[in-house]
């Protein structure tokens, strides 16, 4: 993935809102328009990734612990089994953990293919997004932050991924 190409366009914002606001299913009208190529869609997923950052960070931080983790791990199975959603518990606290800072429950470097990791994130965003009930100025600034949030994430891959002098080189 070229960073250096990838930007938040208002269009992937708008595609972000409209997900927030009704779901995956929101995606198919947009679907055209933001895969156009690499870049455009990896904008809007970047958001969804930060969104989820934004979110678990905001439901666990500052004093997050991992009994705190694991309660919602369980409740979010027990909505999950409502919903026919069958989950694994042990990768959707990981991924949780990982977002926290708190130690993963294995060592690898990722917890699972990228696939499930965003399918679980967008999971917990979503449930996390429908427990925090958002009012219209509170989405707005949650959309606000998530979107600073991921600018600065992207501006982070870029730094990192800038060919550097020989001279600078580690």
């Amino acid at each position: 993935m070229n960073y250096l190409l990838v930007d938040i366009r208002d269009n992937n914002i708008l595609a972000f809102r409209h997900f927030l606001l009704e779901g995956p299913q929101a995606w198919e009208p947009l679907k055209r328009e933001l895969q156009t190529d690499d870049e455009t869609a990896a904008g809007y997923v970047s958001l969804l990734l930060g969104a989820f950052s934004v979110a678990v960070r905001r439901k666990f931080s500052p004093s997050c612990t991992v009994a705190d983790i694991v309660r919602f791990v369980a409740d979010l199975r027990i909505k999950a089994e409502e919903d026919s959603v069958t989950i694994d518990p042990l990768f959707i606290e990981d991924v949780i953990r990982r977002a926290v800072d708190a130690p993963p429950l294995n060592d690898d470097e990722s917890p699972g293919d990228l696939t499930s990791v965003l399918n679980a994130k967008v999971f917990i965003l979503l449930h996390l997004v429908a427990e925090s009930n958002f009012s219209e100025p509170d989405l707005d600034r949650f959309i606000e932050d998530v979107t600073n949030y991921t600018r600065d994430w992207l501006a982070a891959q870029r730094t990192e991924s800038t060919p550097r002098p020989p001279s600078l080189a580690p």
